[in-house]
């Protein structure tokens, strides 16, 4: 199959030099957690809602508001491209070996389309592979009552795209992932003042963030079944058990390096 079959024509995207509030609004508007970034209709850069968590509640942007950061603060710049006749596979291949998650797919000088890490998910929905054989071991179990700002470490520290939360029985009671943790992030910066931002975000914790639910499969369940969970509520993980406790993760990353290996 040819990126050009599920890759994004209708991808969001915003000027370098639009502020971070409205690159934020046409993400919404999109459905989408990634903007392609122009300076006078040639592509310069990516910004993603990994991008805004790893920036934005730093002592440089602590007090900002995201009316007056721009996205050139944010974007990243050294962008890999693909062609949009190149075999999906290959696409996959191409974001494991950079560590990126998306690539805009280039016609000549034309952004045709971009094609994400979610866009894979279509391939593995019938997928039969054993999550064990697959599924990554979990570095770390949140609880509600641990502080945001420890959930977003744990997250950038160890490259993870989404962690469990699990109560005092250490079962699966949701989950924080990068999409939760920018969103409340942000809304922090935009709406609370200045002068109280320090307080406000050391005192925030995991439930006033987490994804409420369980999604998890045990690890005799499949890639197809995991990859349509991810489909249907638009996970970036499933949380893989074992007798009932949770031990392993299958994310967007498992599912592309699944994918690389074909290639």
């Amino acid at each position: 199959m040819m990126v050009s079959k599920i890759m994004v024509e209708d991808y969001a995207s915003v000027d370098k030099d639009e502020t971070l509030l409205h690159a934020v609004r046409v993400m919404e508007k999109k459905g989408m957690d990634r903007v392609l970034v122009f300076e006078d209709k040639k592509l310069v850069g990516i910004m993603t809602k990994k991008d805004i968590l790893s920036k934005l509640a730093t002592l440089r942007t602590r007090g900002a508001k995201p009316g007056r950061l721009h996205v050139s603060s944010f974007m990243s710049i050294n962008l890999e491209i693909i062609g949009p006749d190149v075999e999906v596979y290959e696409a996959a291949k191409l974001m494991v070996a950079r560590g990126i998650s998306s690539l805009p797919v280039v016609d000549g000088e034309d952004v045709v389309g971009l094609i994400t890490k979610w866009q894979l998910l279509d391939l593995v929905v019938d997928d039969d592979t054993p999550l064990t054989h697959i599924a990554v071991a979990l570095p770390a179990r949140l609880r509600p009552g641990d502080k945001v700002l420890h959930a977003r470490r744990l997250i950038l520290d160890n490259n993870i795209p989404i962690l469990p939360v699990v109560d005092e029985a250490n079962r699966v009671v949701g989950t924080v992932s990068v999409d939760e943790l920018a969103y409340v992030i942000f809304q922090l910066h935009d709406l609370v003042p200045a002068k109280y931002m320090k307080e406000r975000i050391t005192k925030l914790l995991v439930m006033d963030a987490m994804r409420m639910g369980s999604p998890t499969l045990p690890g005799d369940a499949t890639l197809g079944e995991a990859a349509r969970m991810m489909k249907e509520k638009k996970l970036r993980g499933v949380i893989v058990t074992s007798d009932g406790d949770p031990t392993g993760l299958v994310s967007l990353d498992e599912v592309a390096l699944h994918l690389s290996l074909k290639a």
